[in-house]
């Protein structure tokens, strides 16, 4: 992650949480950790139902988080 010290940032950072490519939930998050939380709750999830896709579940930093589909 990328900071800058004294100057403020052109555009702010997101974490987006997505499963195979795709968003897997609408919301952006503002810190890693809160992203990290998210996604270690939906890998346990999807590891209860014996689905495959949980390793392919990955937290996308970008400053342009509505092209994430």
């Amino acid at each position: 992650m990328n900071q800058s010290i004294g100057k403020l940032s052109e555009s702010p950072v997101f974490y987006v949480v997505t499963r195979d490519g795709r968003r897997a939930w609408p919301k952006d998050y503002w810190t890693i950790g809160e992203a990290q939380a998210h996604a270690q709750s939906l890998v346990n999830s999807l590891k209860s139902f014996n689905d495959p896709s949980h390793k392919n579940v990955v937290i996308v930093e970008t400053t342009d988080p509505s092209s994430i589909n």
